[in-house]
């Protein structure tokens, strides 16, 4: 009860790597878990999130970012069970795909009976950046409970015209435009790890993908 916990998590495997990932948490009274993923390396990915918030007042909040290419697999399946009273929940997940990536994301807030007061949200954002990627955006909001708030949202589409033709006239390659866009989202993401040896990690190791064309 009361704990304030933040879980930063980064994976930046090689290219053969096959990753699987579970988080559990349950959260007492006035209880805070913050989690930040970001997604880059791997084959196959395999990522799993589920939070009890069963104390009255307890909150979870998650931000993951994820790149896709290379005809990775990434299959992400977040749940968050609100138990306690005035719990709440936050979900977003922020990726790019591209080069015949499968992606499928399912987010599930589960009011459950007695949670009365609680707020869930969800939202998704993905930029598809060419025409043989698979994205599967699954929200899914249960409610047992008449009091409670849940919203979820996706926002799914590919870079704008008019922004690439503008990054292109300014003296970028539409390589070079559609490599910002994408290092972009996972930049947002590392704004919010206070460890600054893991960002450069992450910085690095994007770099090194922009340089070789991967």
């Amino acid at each position: 009860a009361g704990a304030k916990v933040k879980l930063v998590q980064v994976q930046l495997l090689g290219r053969d790597f096959l990753h699987i990932n579970d988080v559990g948490s349950e959260l007492g009274d006035n209880a805070a878990f913050e989690l930040l993923q970001i997604q880059l390396g791997a084959d196959k990915i395999y990522n799993g999130v589920r939070t009890e918030l069963l104390g009255d007042g307890s909150d979870f909040n998650a931000a993951i970012g994820y790149y896709g290419r290379h005809g990775q697999t990434v299959d992400m399946n977040f749940i968050a069970n609100h138990y306690g009273k005035k719990t709440t929940c936050e979900m977003t997940a922020d990726g790019v795909l591209q080069g015949g990536a499968k992606k499928i994301y399912r987010g599930t807030i589960d009011f459950k009976n007695g949670s009365a007061g609680a707020v869930g949200d969800e939202k998704e954002t993905v930029l598809l950046l060419s025409d043989d990627v698979v994205n599967q955006t699954i929200p899914l909001i249960l409610c047992s409970e008449e009091d409670v708030q849940g919203n979820h949202g996706a926002s799914i589409g590919k870079l704008d015209d008019e922004l690439l033709f503008y990054l292109c006239s300014r003296g970028f390659s539409e390589q070079e435009a559609v490599d910002m866009m994408a290092k972009a989202k996972i930049d947002a993401l590392c704004r919010k790890i206070d460890d600054e040896d893991t960002v450069q990690l992450v910085q690095r190791y994007l770099e090194g993908v922009m340089a070789d064309g991967e």
